[in-house]
């Protein structure tokens, strides 16, 4: 496994493999897919594999045995290095298949090469009751595992008081940025639950992944097995940022998963994270709101609403 750029020659040289021809890879951008064909060799398909974000930059790359690799363009510096350092220093903790692999990575383009993952996105099938019970079983392991890779990753740990204090002031912000898109009695809900946004500082500390959500997921249906994408967002911070998009989404529509997600994990909430993790549902749903509006994301629209109704009338994640 290549962990850095591996010597490569001028891409036209002999040990470097021709690359597929040029209309297969025109929104690749610089020369991302000839230095991929240097690490892999023969790429004899490519497609987008972008999530439909403006910032998705993804492929699908097919190699000439049939193997399949993905190649991906950070959407900054900070991303880049945030995911490339969760995959060499944490990812591999969750073991084989449960998340792909780094085969090689490019600063100079903010480029990673991985290997796939067995598995389809959760989001992009229809499973019933008892596999998605087993998906949340085996999210809750794989995330614990995570987490638990906070001393392992070469990461200093998380300072706490700065984390309420960068979370207390940015609620005036997300309410600003959100202006009349929410009524009064929503910015009433956000400005009440934020008043416990200082029990962050008892919250456990943890690697988390930073986007845990069922699109990060994969389900295996032959071997019964889950893996995580998508690390660019994985940093030392609190374990609870990694449930709230569970508990305003699945959870809240299907209780057990909920309970069966925190046996895998190992743990329920503790007291702290079980106040401060209504809080924080309701500013993610203000800024779901506003990223749905300028999307023009109806379903995103509509979910950020709903939660915050259902926060307003005492439900809990």
């Amino acid at each position: 496994m290549f962990l850095h750029n591996p010597p490569c020659p001028d891409s036209n040289a002999s040990d470097c493999e021709a690359a597929p021809p040029a209309h297969h890879w025109t929104s690749i951008p610089g020369d991302a897919l000839d230095w991929a064909s240097c690490v892999l060799g023969a790429i004899t398909v490519v497609r987008d594999a972008s999530c439909g974000r403006a910032k998705s930059k993804v492929w699908e790359l097919v190699c000439a045995d049939s193997t399949r690799f993905f190649l991906k363009i950070s959407s900054s510096k900070a991303s880049y290095t945030r995911e490339a350092h969760a995959y060499r220093f944490a990812v591999p903790v969750l073991g084989p298949g449960r998340a792909p692999r780094l085969q090689a990575a490019d600063p100079d383009q903010l480029a990673l090469l991985l290997t796939a993952a067995p598995g389809i996105p959760v989001t992009a099938t229809t499973l019933n009751m008892s596999d998605l019970i087993k998906v949340h079983r085996q999210a809750g392991w794989l995330l614990r595992a995570l987490h638990d890779a906070l001393t392992t990753s070469g990461k200093a740990g998380v300072d706490a008081l700065a984390e309420v204090r960068a979370r207390t002031d940015s609620v005036g912000e997300h309410l600003a940025d959100a202006g009349d898109l929410l009524t009064d009695a929503e910015q009433d809900t956000v400005l009440q639950l934020a008043r416990n946004l200082p029990h962050l500082e008892a919250c456990p500390a943890a690697y988390v992944h930073g986007d845990a959500q069922e699109r990060n997921l994969l389900w295996d249906g032959p071997s019964d097995c889950a893996a995580l994408l998508d690390f660019e967002r994985a940093r030392p911070a609190l374990a609870v940022d990694d449930f709230v998009h569970l508990a305003i989404g699945p959870w809240m529509q299907q209780p057990r998963l909920r309970k069966v997600f925190f046996t895998g994990y190992g743990r329920e909430l503790t007291g702290p994270e079980r106040q401060v993790l209504p809080a924080l549902a309701a500013v993610n749903a203000v800024n779901a709101l506003v990223w749905g509006t300028r999307h023009q994301d109806a379903e995103a629209i509509e979910q950020a609403h709903r939660t915050l109704k259902l926060l307003s009338t005492g439900a809990r994640p």
